[in-house]
């Protein structure tokens, strides 16, 4: 029986739209922000290390190469959450208090896994 090619390129369309969708990108090799222009004073792109933090009821946070920890609004995706991962996140600095009091607080707008 011949195979339908607009079913196959049908399946391909879907996996792109969702994988553009996402907002988690595949890993990358490109661990520098140089290229990064935000779009308002509150958007920043940092690279750092994904730390787990245990007081305050625990949570995780990226700690940037800048020294800075960022503390994720509604917490770290659960497929970064990983002790010594290397990130690279793209995020809108927001203007709130946290429990945690581990650094500004943060809305991630893209994140990936950085290869090392």
């Amino acid at each position: 029986m011949p195979s339908n090619p607009a079913k196959g390129m049908s399946a391909v369309a879907v996996a792109v739209v969702l994988t553009a969708c996402s907002g988690l990108t595949l890993p990358s090799t490109s661990a520098d922000c140089s290229a990064f222009t935000p779009s308002s004073p509150d958007i920043v792109c940092v690279t750092g290390t994904v730390r787990y933090f245990g007081f305050e009821g625990g949570f995780w946070a990226v700690r940037a190469d800048n020294d800075t920890t960022y503390d994720p609004l509604d917490a770290l995706p659960p497929p970064f959450r990983r002790e010594g991962l290397r990130v690279r996140v793209e995020a809108r600095i927001r203007h709130l208090f946290s429990f945690h009091m581990a650094g500004p607080i943060i809305e991630i707008l893209d994140i990936e896994r950085l290869i090392e």
